[in-house]
């Protein structure tokens, strides 16, 4: 209770100085509760302090799917400051970025005996802790075309990044993200690494970047550390070429490719038998490296005059099959801002994904079927998992949205033989 309560505190000083809403230039005043905070807010920005505060929650209730029907609720406090050090100590090209992240609460899949391969709640995972997200230093060089960034970093702030837009974890790239690489850490945790991204131009991004691996980053322990105990295991490198392209009147599109090597030695998921690993006494082999990559696109399909419109996105995650479940997350949707004349600020979302269990688990399974021990039981056979997601964000107020949704899925957790699963969805974001 004393984290709740430093962070209720921390909303009523922010409360108090909620005063006239100044729509100061270049400062969004009108997209948080608190405003301008009487005009100071767009002053700090002026002078390259910027802070964000924000509560992110996802409620979820299967009607249907598990062993039982039951609610679960996750949310999740940031808090964040961004400092422009040209503005503030006269470092040209500099900026210094902190974040932290405070997560809690429980999952649909976990609470109603439901595993999906990709859960309902994406706020959900890492740790009911509190964790140092981000501390990071940016450096710009030549006329800005080339940015160098290092410290406490996470890949998902760089590479593979789409609009999440919806409340599963498959439409969601902060989330789905760590089923690139089992060393891939999105937010809200980090690692220690480096990122340098090339811009020629305006529309093309070459980056690369380096990440260490460390035994213990997933440990509780680390919650706030700047520099997280636990051994350097390996080095994660990942490589991608961004083309932003403007089409004109409004509209753009943003079209990702990307590689990722990882040096770090991993257990397969099948043994030297070819079973499953974990079923018998078999000994499972390790691979001394691993290799994924992914293609994200997104595009503006039109531009309505008060700047909505519709936009689509498809994406796919095809890690390394011998060491991860998960062998290929496909996504595709869309979403409309501003769907009526009345509703400017609103939101429609559609979208459907297909996440597919490993091929080498999946002839693993197959194979331990066949030839299993006398008396021994069959294992399920993973394939395929169907899901589809229809939401509606509401705007109820300046930095106030609410979420409604409903899933669908369609043999959990790539089972076929298992009920197919509905999830009713609420979500809330409050942008103080």
């Amino acid at each position: 209770m004393k984290k709740y309560r430093s962070i209720v505190y921390t909303l009523g000083i922010l409360a108090t100085m909620t005063g006239t809403v100044v729509h100061a230039d270049g400062f969004p005043a009108n997209q948080y509760i608190t405003g301008d905070w009487g005009g100071e807010r767009a002053k700090l920005a002026d002078e390259g302090v910027t802070f964000k505060l924000g509560y992110f929650s996802q409620g979820a209730k299967n009607t249907s799917g598990g062993k039982r029907h039951t609610t679960a609720y996750a949310d999740q406090f940031f808090l964040g400051g961004y400092f422009v050090l040209d503005k503030l100590i006269g470092w040209r090209g500099a900026e210094l970025k902190v974040e932290i992240t405070d997560r809690n609460g429980t999952l649909i899949n976990n609470e109603a005996g439901m595993p999906f391969l990709l859960q309902s709640q994406q706020i959900y995972g890492r740790g009911n802790i509190t964790r140092l997200t981000q501390f990071s230093l940016t450096q710009k060089l030549f006329d800005d075309h080339l940015s160098v960034k290092v410290g406490r970093i996470y890949p998902s702030a760089d590479f593979f990044a789409m609009s999440c837009a919806f409340q599963n974890l498959t439409f969601c790239s902060g989330g789905s993200s760590n089923f690139i690489n089992s060393s891939w850490y999105s937010n809200p945790v980090s690692a220690l690494g480096a990122q340098v991204t090339f811009t020629p131009d305006k529309h093309w991004y070459f980056k690369a970047g380096g990440y260490n691996n460390n035994k213990d980053a997933l440990s509780t322990s680390n919650g706030l550390r700047l520099w997280p105990s636990g051994g350097w295991t390996g080095t994660m490198l990942v490589g991608e070429v961004e083309y932003k392209a403007d089409y004109g009147n409004g509209i753009d599109g943003d079209y990702r490719v990307g590689v990722v090597r990882n040096d770090s030695s991993a257990s397969k998921i099948y043994d030297e038998a070819g079973f499953p690993a974990g079923l018998t006494t078999t000994p499972v082999a390790s691979v001394s490296e691993s290799h994924a990559f992914y293609v994200n696109l997104e595009i503006q399909v039109y531009r309505t005059a008060s700047g909505g419109g519709l936009r689509m996105f498809a994406s796919m995650i095809h890690p390394d099959k011998r060491i991860s479940q998960v062998g290929e997350v496909l996504a595709i949707g869309g979403f409309i801002t501003g769907p009526f004349a009345s509703r400017p600020h609103d939101r429609i979302g559609l979208a459907l994904g297909r996440n597919a269990v490993s091929s080498k688990l999946t002839a693993a399974q197959r194979l331990y079927n066949q030839l299993r021990p006398v008396g021994a039981s069959a294992v399920g056979v993973q394939r395929y998992e169907y899901v589809v997601e229809l939401n509606y964000n509401i705007a109820l107020a300046p930095g106030i949205e609410v979420m409604p949704s409903i899933q669908y899925v369609r043999h959990p957790d790539g089972l076929a033989n298992v009920a197919n699963a509905t999830v009713l969805g609420a979500q809330l974001s409050l942008n103080f």
